[in-house]
């Protein structure tokens, strides 16, 4: 009798769960689908309106109001990755060792439709299975700054010249981050300590688990990595809150054209942080109030190193690693407002 109880929970719980995961998934998968429907929204939020205190709150509710159901998907495909993807696969596409792994890490990242926050989560767990620390790098920055839905929406706001541009300057910066980091101490470190994990979970052999096991198995590591990344996630979001309130919105108008105007659109693109495709909504009333639109590509290519993530991050490439990031990838940002500055004459 107690064996059979005890069949019937597990039974129960599986269901639960994989339903769980299946209903999530449908609500991403529709959200996805509306958006490029549907226009998006083109009135951003004035936070400066609300009470200093309640300025964090709105603008994280905000926040789970447009990614939260993304960010959510992500936790849970975390889990299926941890527990379900062979670390051999894992290692032979996306493992250090081959220069084609920053590739292909590249290439795959765009078709996860996720902002630099929902990526983490997904990154992570392809981490914590075997893929190279600089590959899950050039994989974190590629996705917000080029997943297809996001290059989709600027060609029709923005023009597709913009997106030709962010696509290819966002590839080769995020590959160059990745290659870059992988050479450091810091990095080789990090891989040490992931492989001696790898190992120890692999004296237990998944093959002979049930799938109940595997299911519960997958429940825990999702909640592990939710753990691990939400509260460094809220901090950032905290933080963000002020800086996109009371940035004086008069000075960025005045200041966004020329050379000065690259410069100042790339170092704004991080603690200008907006979720999801809002921020492609603020570049276009940015445009439309006097924004060159060189320092527009430059502004929006500094959405993968946002203040928000860097927190998150620090916790898998530690602050070496997102201070290596947001240098290089800044710098692009520069190079990509520069070359289409020149080729449009505005400089």
């Amino acid at each position: 009798m107690e064996t059979m109880r005890s069949n019937t929970t597990e039974t129960a719980r599986t269901v639960f769960f994989i339903s769980f995961f299946c209903a999530v998934a449908t609500w991403m998968v529709w959200g996805k689908v509306q958006m490029f429907m549907a226009p998006v929204s083109k009135t951003p939020v004035d936070y400066a309106v609300y009470e200093w205190y309640l300025i964090p709150i709105v603008y994280i509710v905000d926040y789970f109001k447009s990614a939260g159901i993304s960010l959510a998907f992500a936790f849970l495909l975390s889990g299926i990755i941890q527990e379900f993807m062979p670390p051999n696969t894992i290692t032979k596409y996306l493992g250090s060792s081959r220069k084609r792994s920053y590739v292909y890490a590249a290439l795959l990242a765009p078709v996860f439709i996720t902002c630099s926050c929902s990526v983490i989560p997904i990154y992570g767990a392809l981490l914590a299975v075997g893929a190279g620390v600089g590959v899950s790098m050039t994989f974190l920055l590629m996705a917000p700054a080029a997943n297809f839905l996001t290059l989709f929406i600027t060609g029709d706001y923005l023009g597709w010249d913009l997106v030709l541009l962010r696509y290819v300057f966002s590839f080769a910066a995020a590959i160059c981050c990745g290659m870059l980091f992988a050479r450091t101490r810091t990095a080789k470190e990090i891989e040490a300590n992931t492989a001696r994990a790898i190992a120890a979970k692999s004296v237990k052999s998944l093959e002979d688990k049930d799938i109940h096991a595997r299911v519960l198995n997958w429940a825990r590591a999702t909640w592990g990595m939710t753990k691990k990344v939400l509260p460094y996630l809220l901090i950032g979001l905290v933080v963000v809150s002020y800086i996109a309130a009371y940035l004086p919105e008069e000075w960025i108008h005045a200041s966004l054209t020329g050379l000065g105007g690259i410069l100042v659109g790339a170092a704004l693109g991080g603690p200008l942080y907006t979720p999801a495709l809002v921020e492609i909504v603020l570049t276009k009333s940015l445009i439309d109030a006097g924004m060159s639109r060189s320092s527009a590509l430059s502004f929006m290519m500094g959405q993968p190193y946002d203040i928000v993530s860097w927190p998150p991050n620090s916790k898998f490439f530690r602050w070496k690693g997102v201070a290596i990031y947001t240098a290089v990838f800044f710098a692009f940002s520069v190079l990509a407002g520069l070359f289409y500055g020149l080729a449009l004459g505005e400089l």
